[in-house]
């Protein structure tokens, strides 16, 4: 018996080993260990990732705060935190506290990718083991749920939420775990919701739906144990609410939250078999504008569905799904939900789509949650994970069909999955400033604001980009979670045209904003005493943006603009007289 145990152990830890090795070699294929390096960052410094890193180097720059994760000077009103920017908060709280310039300066996204990908292998490989494959078998099923676009097209974009099939995975792996008792089992799911909540708001909603069926199908069979699982729920609630709140999460207004939107990017009725272009194969199948995020499953996935639904027709051997669904209706019934979720109440079909009346306050509430379509991915690793079983208790040489498979899947996906390895790597970012003008603006200048101000507004990655490398605030940038932007507008306005400046505030104004209010501006700025100048040429700016220095006699007599330097009354006299274009 001692033997066999021994035997089982060492068994264990060379799968462990060998699913770790899968998750570091395809993160060398997908992502390229070049990506580890924290200096490492102009991979990082184009699309959506410019606001995960530039987030990250805010947030590190900044002094330690209660909440620990909040992130006031990137963002207006000084309400922000590393969550509202997905810039995997739990790693920033931990590379903050390690406070090394490499990295405060640099970058951790790579680690983090790594850390998902060995994650995904090892709970692949453990979930298929609970479930009855044995020692081969297992890994090749791990390997072909891990190279699935749902993991590594989010890797391009998202970063973060690329996490989240290693998450569902773990959940779905402690759902099936009927032995642990009731303290360990809270132990561990309080342990996963909480790296959900340092990962990502979806994630972290889509983990609760796997805890919620274990809630519940614990509570209908064992009545002895009803009383503790309330208790344990309230607890793990409590602390969950308590992780939320020190990560940042109610840093901004509740208003702010609910984005508007529902059903614009939501799944498609065929999106789980449309590629979206993954496939070099398997063709991409009409959708709605939106629907552009993997819903999918897996092309290799898809090959071993066919070959059930064959074995099925010619064998007529009961899979026992009715059995299935009986014992597991609570995940049933919550997949269900999410499912219902991420369709959302525009219904689509292809190309052709119709919409479902809501009560305005419903569907403004679930716009919380805009991009509804990542509510799918718990049914998709579910769907994943029963097929390829399913298969391999009907298939006698299962190796051999998965490992085909595999294969099948890993050349199909091939000249895709490698996309984050082939970008750019180097030590400089992609974005770029006028650093020679910003090295001469004095540091009493405090803050950097745009105006308009609006997420994803006029330059706001070089905007925040100057300010984060000359130590300033940003009050401007692109983030998750930021609406009712209205009233920092009318502050900032009234401000402008009442020539009622902040000193230490450096206004980037759109021209557009300017010819809108020109009348009013003139009279303002041609008749006051006080000499405002602004920046227009040399580069510091776009040409559809001034930048707009208050109060300059108090800085140097704004000898720091150089020769050309003119107020901001004569600029607005020419704005007049130059021809519209």
């Amino acid at each position: 018996m001692v033997s066999t145990m021994v035997s089982r152990s060492k068994s264990r830890i060379l799968g462990d080993a060998l699913a770790a090795v899968c998750g570091v070699v395809f993160f060398g294929l997908s992502v390229g260990f070049e990506k580890i390096d924290p200096r490492n960052v102009s991979w990082l410094t184009f699309g959506d990732q410019q606001t995960h890193w530039l987030g990250w180097r805010f947030f590190a720059a900044d002094s330690w705060r209660w909440p620990l994760g909040a992130n006031p000077t990137y963002g207006w009103g000084r309400m922000n935190s590393i969550v509202f920017t997905d810039s995997f908060p739990g790693l920033a709280l931990f590379f903050k506290a390690l406070n090394l310039e490499v990295f405060d300066n640099g970058q951790y996204f790579g680690i983090g990718l790594l850390v998902s990908a060995v994650a995904l292998f090892l709970g692949g490989r453990k979930l298929f083991l609970r479930l009855g494959l044995s020692f081969w078998p297992a890994l090749l099923a791990a390997a072909i749920l891990s190279t699935t676009p749902l993991f590594w097209w989010m890797q391009r974009w998202y970063p973060a939420l690329s996490s989240g099939v290693p998450l569902l995975v773990w959940a779905f792996y402690i759902y099936l775990d009927k032995e642990l008792s009731s303290p360990r089992l809270f132990r561990r799911w309080l342990a996963l919701l909480v790296a959900a909540l340092a990962t990502q708001a979806y994630l972290f909603l889509a983990v609760a739906g796997f805890f919620a069926a274990t809630l519940i199908r614990r509570f209908v069979q064992n009545s002895s144990e009803r009383r503790t699982l309330v208790v344990g729920c309230g607890v793990v609630f409590f602390l969950c609410t308590f992780v939320m709140y020190a990560l940042g999460y109610y840093t901004v207004p509740s208003k702010w939250a609910q984005t508007g939107g529902y059903g614009w990017y939501s799944a498609n009725l065929l999106g789980l078999i449309d590629q979206n272009d993954a496939s070099r194969w398997m063709p991409d199948l009409p959708s709605i504008s939106g629907q552009y995020e993997p819903t999918a499953l897996s092309s290799g996935t898809l090959i071993i569905l066919a070959i059930l639904i064959g074995s099925q027709l010619i064998v007529q051997k009961p899979l026992g799904l009715r059995v299935l669904i009986r014992e597991h209706f609570p995940l049933v019934g919550v997949l269900g939900v999410l499912l219902l979720v991420s369709v959302t109440n525009t219904i689509s079909f292809g190309s052709t789509s119709f919409k479902v009346p809501l009560p305005e306050r419903l569907e403004h509430a679930l716009s919380i949650f805009r991009s509804s379509a990542r509510f799918v991915w718990p049914t998709l690793v579910v769907l994943s994970v029963v097929t390829i079983v399913l298969v391999a208790r009907r298939i006698r040489h299962t190796s051999v069909l998965l490992a085909a498979v595999l294969l099948f899947q890993v050349v199909d996906y091939g000249p895709e999955f490698g996309t984050v390895s082939s970008e750019r790597n180097g030590r400089s970012s992609l974005i770029t400033f006028d650093e020679s003008f910003w090295e001469r603006v004095p540091s009493a200048y405090e803050k950097i604001s745009t105006h308009p101000a609006a997420s994803l507004g006029l330059d706001w990655a070089v905007c925040a980009y100057a300010a984060v490398e000359t130590k300033r605030i940003g009050e401007c940038g692109y983030f998750s979670r930021v609406q009712g932007l209205e009233s920092v507008n009318r502050s900032q306005s009234q401000a402008l045209l009442s020539g009622n400046l902040d000193a230490a505030t450096v206004y980037w104004v759109s021209i557009g904003w300017l010819q809108e209010n020109l009348g009013a501006l003139i009279d303002v700025y041609s008749a006051t005493d006080t000499e405002v100048f602004i920046s227009h040429k040399g580069g510091a700016t776009s040409d559809a943006s001034v930048l707009i220095f208050p109060v300059c006699e108090v800085h140097d007599a704004c000898s720091f603009l150089g020769d050309d330097r003119e107020t901001l009354g004569q600029f607005l006299r020419e704005l007049k007289t130059a021809p519209q274009t």
